[in-house]
Parts: structure tokens; C-alpha cells; sequence
């Protein structure tokens, strides 16, 4: 059961992200995990202050309030969230995962600012939304938008910790709560480090039950189950063991698949499984061609790229280029031709373009900047075809040394690379050092063609038809085993 359930959620919420139908709910875990204390831990010290120790108080909200009705304010409390919470921790790796996942709308109950920094740390444009009135407020274009439930460390004075402030949210923060249905309904949601303990996570998951009684909307729920080790004795071990069955079985109800691990550590591992399939979706064409002279030659590199851009297309995945003269041109022309046959309505999902900078003639190219962009292609894509590789200097063609660094890259990346060795240029050299190599030719760690598939793709007398074919042929078969 529980690799039939993995197994689903590494088919089906890929599947959801890429058609921009996913959606994370990030819970207390993860915070802890970067080293953050637990509620019991962080409330520790004031319930000492109150003569009642943290660890023998169920409801722990309780606990705050208690403290703001003893002292009169909420000062001591959010003096204790500040001191706890406000420091900068590493961010956890299964965060940094998550940054790079296409997804539009994180939720979590957490205070501090780690999703924050994760998006921060690879410049990528996130809207916190930390207070109903924010809600309001117009998207920053391309950004995702983290709704903040409980409120942020940046706004103490508008947190969600006492029992006063989980009984009155409907009216203080309730506008929540419908879009958060809104997107447990129309939306695949993953939650992570969640122990859906939260009122008011249940009570939405309560207005999801009673709207889809027989089939609700499915989620996915990363989840470890009680281990031998947790326990003192067996007994309490079985007895937690049962509880934690009962528990995941009740979770289908609300819609929600438990994908159990057997430890934190392989949460990150699991995240990036999701990323590569992810990437398989998407294909990068690199290479280049001189544009001049104009000849037979250039013609046919124009004419392979142009036929695996339509062979992208047709194969429903998404095209990543560097936008060059000869070949990303060529390649693009090829994809959009398609797109359009098929009503181009997706063209901004799927066309995933990162153009390089050129310099003004006499001035040198910026091989940092390039270098970059070229990580940032290899970190997107699944697949990485390869057409020619060449380029003039001093008026003698040679093998393009930036396409050789993009095929490193991608390799480092876990991409399949796919040459077409009868382009010749970098492709060919690429072709003759992959035939007889240890990467894998197939399986989901697939990063290279068959050796009969790699000579195939360099007949220099095959057409340009049977040669795009076959690549359309591999793509498919990579595709299936991720």
C-alpha cells in the first residue's frame, strides 16, 4: 500500500504542476526541521512562568492565553516568538526544492521566513500574504503567493497563537479560509510537516467532506509512521502503530493519499524525484550553427531543429531554448508551428525561453552571465537534444565549445541527453564519447540513448525525417520510465 500510494504521488502531482494544477501546504515539520522549536518547546518557558509545564498541556494555545489574561497583553508572547522565531535559520533543503517547483500558491501555518528566503535565494518573486487586508492586494506578475494562515514574524501584532485567536479567526482572518477551500477543491495540494491538528486546516477539510461526500478532490500527505526506535517498549509501539493505520485510513475520507517514508531524511530525496519529473516535461535543444556561409550544410541543421521542435510539440512537452540564430530559431519556429495547429493557448506554459545576451561588436561576451543561464537551462530540463555544436573563428569552423559546457551541465543536472550525432560539430563528439559510457540508457535514471540509437542518430545519410522520428521515438521512452 504504501509504494502504491508513493508511486501515485510521483506520477500524478508532477502531473499537476506542470498543467499549473499544484498547490504545497508547508506545516510545522519543516520548520522544526531546520531547527525551529516545537510549540511545547517554545511555549516551555511561560508555562514555567505559570507553574504548568509545556509538555503537560494538550492544548497549547491555551497556554498563550492564559499568559496574555495573567500579564495582561500579548507582549510576553510575541516578546518569545520574536526571541525563537525571528532568528535566521538554514533554510532546509526540501525548501529550496520547493522554490523551484512551478507552483503558484504555498500555504503554510508557520510564522517564521523560510519559504521567503528559499525564493529569495534564487531570485524568484514570492507574495507573502500575512494579513487578511493583504488579500486584497494586487499579485505581483509571476510571483508565487504564500498565504501566511497563522501571520508572520514580520507583523507580531497580528499572529495567530492564543485561544482567543483561533476561536474569533472567522472573523479576524476568515477570508482564508474559502480560498483555501477554493484551492483544495480545483487543485492537487501536497502537504508537508502538517499533523493536521490545526481547527481550522480540519474545518476546511470538513467543508471539502461535505461538498464531495463520495469523491472528493485528491491530496497528497508526506507522512512517517511510528519506528521501533520512537518507543520504549513494543506494546506502545504496536499501540502507536495501529493508531497511525486508523489515522491514514481516516485521512481518505477528506481526499488526502498518506505517501509514508520511513525518515525525515528522505523527504528531500522525494522532492527531487517530483522535480525531474517535472523536468521531464520539459526539452532543451541546444547548439548552434555559423551563419554564414549559407549552405547545404546550415540548411539541414535548420531543418533538423526546426523538425525536433515540432516533435516537442506534438509530444505535448514543453520547449527550453537559448533563443540562438540558427538553431533556437529554427527549433522555436518548429514548436510554435505546432502550438498554433492545436490552437496555441498554452504558448506562455510552454515555451520556456532564456535568450543570451550578445555583445556589441569588439566588446568580449560575459562567459559568467552565460554560464548561468546555461545552469538555469540545464537545472529546467528533462531532456536535452543536441544539434551540431559549431561555431567560426578566425574563419575556420570548429566545435562549439559553450554547447560542450551546456552537455556538462545538463549530465550534473541527472538530464537525459539525446545527440544527434549526423549534425556533426559538438553533437558528433558528444555521440562518440557517450557510445560504450556508464551513464544509463534506460530506467528512470535514463541520462543517455541506447549505443544502437546513438549510431542511428549518426547516419550522416538518414533523413532528416527518419532522424527526427527516431528522436520523437526516445523521447517517448524516456518519458514513460520517468
Amino acid at each position: 500500500m504504501m509504494k502504491t500510494a508513493k508511486a501515485r504521488f510521483l506520477k500524478e502531482f508532477p502531473d499537476a504542476l506542470v498543467n499549473e494544477a499544484g498547490a504545497v501546504f508547508i506545516g510545522a515539520g519543516v520548520s522544526m526541521g531546520a531547527g525551529y522549536p516545537s510549540w511545547a518547546e517554545l511555549l516551555r518557558e511561560i508555562g514555567e512562568e505559570l507553574g504548568v509545564g509545556s509538555s503537560d498541556v494538550q492544548d497549547l494555545a491555551a497556554l498563550a492565553q492564559w499568559s496574555i489574561q495573567e500579564s495582561g497583553g500579548a507582549t510576553r508572547v510575541r516578546n518569545v516568538l520574536k526571541e525563537q522565531i525571528g532568528k535566521n535559520l538554514d533554510v532546509p533543503e526540501s525548501l529550496r526544492i520547493i522554490a523551484r517547483f512551478p507552483v503558484r500558491h504555498i500555504w503554510t501555518t508557520n510564522y517564521d521566513r523560510l519559504v521567503e528566503r528559499a525564493f529569495e535565494a534564487i531570485d524568484r518573486p514570492i507574495d507573502p500574504i500575512s494579513g487578511t487586508k493583504d488579500l486584497a492586494l494586487r499579485p505581483t506578475p509571476g510571483a508565487t503567493r504564500l498565504y501566511k494562515m497563522h501571520g508572520s514574524i514580520d507583523r507580531l501584532d497580528d499572529v495567530v497563537i492564543s485561544t482567543d485567536d483561533y476561536e474569533l479567526y472567522r472573523s479576524t482572518r476568515g477570508s482564508y479560509l474559502p480560498l483555501l477551500q477554493a484551492h483544495l477543491t480545483s487543485m492537487s495540494m501536497l502537504f508537508v510537516g502538517l499533523s493536521f491538528t490545526d481547527p481550522n486546516v480540519r474545518h476546511v477539510l470538513s467543508l471539502i467532506r461535505e461538498s464531495f461526500a463520495e469523491a472528493p478532490p485528491e491530496h497528497f500527505a508526506i507522512v512517517r509512521p511510528p519506528q521501533k526506535g520512537d518507543y520504549k517498549t513494543e506494546e506502545e509501539f504496536k499501540a502507536r502503530s495501529a493508531q497511525h493505520r486508523l489515522w491514514a485510513k481516516d485521512l481518505r475520507r477528506y481526499g488526502l493519499v498518506a505517501v509514508e517514508i520511513d525518515d525525515y531524511s528522505e523527504v528531500p530525496e522525494l522532492l527531487r524525484a517530483v522535480e525531474r519529473r517535472v523536468a521531464m516535461n520539459r526539452v532543451w535543444v541546444s547548439g548552434s550553427w555559423p551563419t554564414e556561409p549559407v549552405d547545404s550544410g546550415t540548411a539541414r541543421i535548420y531543418s533538423i531543429a526546426e523538425g525536433a521542435g515540432r516533435a516537442i510539440g506534438k509530444l505535448g512537452r514543453s520547449l527550453v531554448s537559448g533563443a540562438g540564430l540558427v538553431v533556437g530559431s529554427a527549433t522555436i519556429s518548429g514548436f510554435l508551428d505546432t502550438l498554433r495547429a492545436g490552437g496555441g493557448w498554452d504558448l506562455e506554459r510552454r515555451l520556456i525561453a532564456r535568450p543570451f545576451p550578445q555583445p556589441l561588436a569588439g566588446q568580449p561576451a560575459n562567459r559568467a552571465q552565460w554560464t548561468a543561464l546555461r545552469e538555469e537551462l540545464a537545472r529546467l530540463s528533462g531532456a536535452v537534444i543536441f544539434v551540431g555544436g559549431a561555431k567560426t573563428v578566425d574563419g575556420t569552423v570548429v566545435i562549439a565549445d559553450g554547447v560542450l559546457e551546456e552537455a556538462r551541465l545538463a549530465e550534473a543536472a541527472g538530464a537525459f541527453l539525446l545527440p544527434i550525432g549526423a549534425t556533426g560539430g559538438a553533437a558528433r563528439q558528444l555521440t562518440e564519447q557517450m557510445i560504450g559510457s556508464g551513464l544509463a540508457c534506460d530506467g528512470f535514471g535514463a541520462q543517455r540513448p541506447t549505443d544502437d540509437e546513438l549510431r542511428a542518430l549518426s547516419d550522416a545519410s538518414t533523413s532528416t525525417g527518419d532522424l527526427v522520428d527516431l528522436v520523437a521515438t526516445i523521447l517517448k521512452r524516456v518519458g514513460k520510465a520517468g
